[in-house]
């Protein structure tokens, strides 16, 4: 049985409402992206009760994946980079600064949050305030907002082989 298949197979009714069964395995993850809209802290509180967390999207090579799973009149998606009282910008996944951000991005310090949308064939990042309704993106992590992911059971598993064909 394929993933998709087994995915959907296991997934609530519903949870299959609020994400799509689509994925991109990106530097050996699976993104999910929502079918509805939440304010970015709203996001992060769905994608956790999942034992997921808003995505890292902190590589080109991540992007690049992800192209072929979102159309380019697609809407714009929260995923897990934001400045909300903090003075730079940081993954809530690790809290790691932000190293990578696609060309053309606009973030500004007191927006808060980030989302990604696609623009002449390719992403970018822009930030927004957080309260804004946008779809979202999340991913299997370890841990997200300080909180170990690891004992949780998400639906997003990658086998190694699959993990060993993507480059990094």
């Amino acid at each position: 049985m394929s993933q998709i298949l087994r995915m959907l197979y296991c997934l609530p009714i519903w949870l299959l409402l609020l994400l799509r069964a689509d994925e991109a395995n990106g530097k050996g993850i699976c993104l999910y992206f929502s079918e509805k809209t939440a304010s970015w802290f709203s996001a992060l509180t769905i994608c956790k009760s999942l034992h997921m967390c808003l995505a890292d999207l902190n590589t080109e090579v991540t992007l690049f994946q992800m192209k072929s799973k979102i159309n380019q009149d697609d809407h714009e998606y929260w995923f897990g980079l934001n400045a909300h009282d903090k003075p730079t910008y940081r993954y809530v996944s690790n809290n790691k600064s932000i190293e990578y951000s696609p060309h053309n991005s606009k973030l500004v310090n007191n927006e808060g949050c980030v989302y990604v949308k696609q623009q002449n064939d390719f992403f970018k990042f822009e930030s927004a305030k957080c309260r804004e309704h946008r779809r979202f993106i999340c991913t299997k992590t370890d841990e997200c907002d300080g909180v170990s992911m690891k004992h949780g059971n998400s639906k997003c598993v990658i086998t190694a082989e699959e993990r060993d064909l993507v480059a990094y």
